[in-house]
């Protein structure tokens, strides 16, 4: 938790549905010394009455240019619906106050790259939400990968998902609905900075499966780096049964995660072990073998979902507070999440959902 002197954020939320009042209230209602909700805005006006009960001093708007010409809000937080994401923060930017976007930020590229020069002219006061970053699951696996225990990485596969008959606006591909935007950018984000260099071939697949809009409700994305490293991401909401969150295979090991355990497991060799030297032979083997026998000793350990590295997905607002009020960069920097809609832009104009 920060530690400061500094006067809290001036908060100014924009919409009122599972991203604004579910999670982003909640959320904030975490650092109290960092952040205040000064206003909202939603068109609904029970759901502005619900947040007057909550606090009491926050103004209500319905429309959002009221919410943007009052004088005391300093961030403007969009959680409102996809489709309405790059237009709402385009309109904050030209205020000149600062703007935080739940994911997706736009709809696609072309949004993205209009946003970029926006963000610039603004003076870089555009946040992109890619709170996913900071998920205890991938940070562990992260340091796993980085520990070499597993020898060299060449294999990444990432799962998620459930068996949803979704009916409402995430369903419908005019509303910016389907999983490619629902979902995609935060996974994505996190295959990309697993395969640490930027992808040289990409191969991906869109369905529906279970939802019951015109929207995709499964993805499944695989990319390729120049090192020849691979990461397999399937995002399903007609997912039948359990399937691990991660599993990285290197050249002497893997390590496997499922949702929701407290631990993973590694499988490595015995580095006390000593490998003599191979060499491959054109002659004829054996019946019944396949080369030379070898005994390898593998070693098996749990390893607990407790990264060294700060974890949780609400540490966001601590990096939004310290780029506004102490001028430190934002990690989430807008190239890399430019990037995440470059791809999914690529694999939607190649599907039937585009």
């Amino acid at each position: 938790m920060i530690r400061t002197t500094r006067p809290p954020i001036r908060i100014g939320l924009v919409g009122l549905g599972r991203a604004g009042l579910e999670m982003h209230c909640a959320e904030l209602n975490q650092y109290p010394e960092l952040f205040k909700i000064m206003a909202v805005c939603d068109p609904i006006k029970e759901r502005r009455d619900m947040v007057v009960e909550r606090y009491p001093e926050c103004r209500t708007y319905r429309r959002y240019e009221d919410l943007l010409a009052d004088p005391d809000v300093e961030l403007v937080d969009i959680a409102t619906r996809s489709d309405e994401h790059a237009a709402h923060a385009m309109m904050a930017l030209r205020t000149g106050k600062w703007v935080n976007v739940e994911r997706p930020f736009c709809r696609d590229y072309d949004e993205a790259m209009v946003l970029r020069a926006a963000s610039i002219k603004a003076g870089h006061r555009l946040l992109v939400r890619h709170n996913y970053r900071y998920e205890p699951a991938f940070l562990q696996v992260r340091e796993v990968m980085e520990s070499e225990v597993l020898g060299e990485i060449y294999d990444i596969k990432m799962r998620r998902g459930t068996y949803e008959r979704r009916d409402d606006w995430q369903a419908v591909k005019r509303c910016g609905g389907g999983a490619v935007l629902a979902y995609g950018p935060a996974f994505l984000d996190q295959a990309l900075e697993l395969l640490r260099t930027p992808p040289v071939k990409v191969w991906s697949d869109l369905k529906r499966v279970a939802a019951v809009g015109d929207a995709e409700d499964y993805v499944r994305i695989i990319l390729r780096n120049m090192a020849g490293v691979t990461v397999d991401l399937e995002i399903s909401g007609g997912r039948i049964g359990r399937e691990p969150l991660f599993v990285v295979t290197g050249t002497k090991g893997q390590f496997t995660l499922y949702p929701g355990d407290a631990e993973g497991t590694l499988c490595y060799l015995d580095p006390k072990q000593r490998l003599p030297r191979r060499r491959s032979s054109v002659r004829t083997p054996p019946l019944g073998s396949f080369g030379t026998p070898e005994t390898l000793r593998w070693l098996e350990a749990k390893v607990p979902v407790k990264p060294k590295a700060e974890a949780g997905m609400t540490l966001i607002w601590e990096h939004v507070f310290n780029a506004i009020r102490e001028n430190k960069p934002y990690p989430i920097s807008l190239d890399s999440a430019i990037e995440t809609m470059r791809i999914l832009t690529l694999i939607k104009k190649d599907s039937p959902f585009a």
